[in-house]
């Protein structure tokens, strides 16, 4: 009976194999291929709901949402494991290994440029209270991971202003990002020129994007252990270009102190549009005061720009305690603070000799990519469930699209055995 029962296996494994040897998991209800689209929707469709329409239109597949969440959820969950051992592995690296080593099978960008800024998302996890403000809102923090081409030149390649940071339609712009008060009705009423071409620089590569919810300090060590892993600290030339937020000043201190620090010309510029509509009140002359702010900006020659704002703080008065941030005193007061606390990140001829991006606009479009999927009035996620969607989706806006490695790697590991997971 044994040896019947032993050839009856034989020959059903000979013609029924066994999920392992198809590279599914034990409990798996899908093949590979299906579970790979499910997660792929899950990760980039605006919700989960979405996610199940786009796969019964554009796949014929028929799956219901509850099954989608799980599928993403749990391949979040296993990229998230991988990513925390390799930044493991990092940290337990001596700082100059982490400062300046890298992979020896990992070429070396000729520029290595790393941005960070932070977007908006819900988080809500069951059975906990209602924060004390109300509100579910919380950060999510974002960091691309850029690759440029080389591109050194011997002098300035562009020591003049260019035309289109001096017409009127970029005042919009500015004033978004400064979240500038005033009346828009102090600028002049000019016809819009048309944008000429950037300024010369490198050109990209390759772009890699780390999303999560950890808070400013852990996910630094997030990032740069993903630019270690790209051969970033071989590069000759590294650069870090930001907002120049605390938090992400503190960042770069702390993780990338060998990197040169460029603060973003438009965030720069976007205070020197502020200061002039504090200083003036009819719009040519503050669109005059402006242009003045921004020449010499552009030239890195903001201690003069520091020296006027303190001239105008002179004249106007030191604001009062507790002052309205529309007032024009302490506009002036924070302009000031800016450009001083800045001046050493601010050598823009310098950054246009090098080829160095001047803007974090990449960034800033990311983030609006990242935020499409987590963010939204309707959408609340569970600490879990948001880390595993950011991982997700900074792995599928990622250039060397590393869920096909993870997905090579998931049916390689495929051993029959029922994965369980064990509760802190």
């Amino acid at each position: 009976m044994l040896l019947k029962a032993t050839i009856a296996g034989d020959v059903a494994g000979l013609f029924f194999p066994q999920p392992a040897e198809l590279g599914l998991r034990v409990e798996a209800t899908v093949s590979p291929r299906v579970e790979r689209k499910m997660v792929y929707a899950g990760g980039n469709s605006t919700s989960f709901q979405q996610a199940r329409k786009d796969l019964q239109n554009l796949a014929d597949l028929e799956i219901k949402t509850e099954r989608v969440r799980r599928a993403t959820t749990r391949n979040g969950r296993d990229r998230l494991a991988l990513m925390r051992l390799l930044e493991q592995a990092f940290l337990d690296k001596p700082i100059p290994e982490q400062l300046r080593g890298g992979p020896a099978d990992q070429e070396v960008p000729p520029i290595a440029v790393v941005m960070c800024d932070g977007g908006r998302y819900q988080r809500f996890d069951r059975g906990e209270a209602k924060p004390d403000s109300g509100s579910f809102w919380r950060e999510s923090r974002i960091a691309c991971l850029l690759s440029m081409t080389a591109a050194s030149y011997g002098n300035d390649p562009q020591s003049a202003l260019p035309d289109f940071l001096k017409d009127v339609s970029i005042a919009k712009k500015l004033a978004e990002i400064g979240q500038v008060p005033g009346d828009n009705s102090i600028l002049p009423k000019e016809a819009n020129r048309e944008q000429e071409l950037p300024w010369e620089r490198g050109e990209m590569l390759s772009k890699e994007i780390v999303a999560s919810s950890r808070n400013w300090k852990e996910f630094g060590s997030q990032v740069a252990s993903q630019a270690w892993y790209r051969g970033f600290g071989k590069a000759t030339h590294k650069v870090f270009v930001s907002d120049g937020s605390s938090a992400i000043e503190e960042l770069q201190t702390s993780w990338f102190s060998d990197y040169t620090s460029v603060l973003d010309i438009m965030h720069a510029l976007s205070y020197s549009l502020a200061a002039a509509r504090a200083i003036h009140s009819d719009r040519e002359s503050a669109w005059q005061c402006y242009q003045q702010f921004a020449t010499w900006i552009w030239r890195g020659e903001v201690d003069r720009v520091i020296a006027s704002l303190a001239e105008h703080q002179q004249e106007l008065g030191v604001p009062p305690s507790g002052a309205s941030e529309s007032d024009p005193k302490e506009i002036v007061r924070r302009s000031h603070v800016y450009y001083s606390n800045h001046r050493g990140r601010m050598n823009y001829p310098l950054y246009r000799r090098n080829g160095y991006p001047l803007t974090s606009s990449i960034m800033e479009s990311t983030v609006k990519q990242v935020s499409r999927r987590v963010k939204g009035t309707e959408k609340f996620w569970s600490s879990e469930g948001g880390e595993a969607v950011l991982q997700l989706r900074g792995d599928y806006l990622s250039d060397s699209e590393p869920m096909n490695a993870h997905w090579q790697q998931a049916i390689a590991n495929t051993d029959g055995f029922r994965a369980y997971r064990v509760s802190a």
